[in-house]
């Protein structure tokens, strides 16, 4: 369960901005990417178990979708991971879940049908902000 791991950095990331910045943290807002492919149901069940006992427990924490934007560099037609997802068998999405930049080997732009092409959004989980009490 990647989640777990994924959950457990997350806090330990806003905790030592909340130590460093010594503040109390109000709110977190992470985005999760399409292209990460995590649960994030699991992801915001996770994060509220977790943050009890830690300087988090009584921070309001949103998790957001990031939908995947994906932009061919060859003829600049952009689109998202559901366009792409068809083509794509289950054992190539998990890879992708590890290296989104498989995608490249894995799809091609459904206007040219050429393989070059750069993930713009959507890629990875991150923490969009920490609002914190000074």
């Amino acid at each position: 369960m990647h989640e777990l791991s994924l959950v457990q950095g997350i806090i330990n990331a806003v905790n030592a901005t909340a130590s460093e910045r010594k503040g109390e943290v109000r709110s977190v807002r992470i985005g999760v990417g399409e292209l990460a492919q995590f649960d994030i149901r699991l992801v915001r069940g996770l994060l509220n178990d977790l943050k009890r006992g830690t300087p988090l427990e009584e921070a309001k924490i949103r998790v957001v979708a990031e939908k995947s934007r994906v932009k061919c560099l060859s003829c600049g037609r952009v689109w998202d991971f559901r366009e792409l997802a068809g083509p794509i068998s289950s054992d190539e999405r998990e890879m992708m879940h590890f290296l989104p930049e498989l995608l490249n080997s894995c799809s091609r732009c459904p206007n040219c049908s050429k393989s070059y092409f750069e993930i713009e959004e959507g890629r990875s989980v991150r923490i969009i902000e920490v609002v914190l009490d000074a």
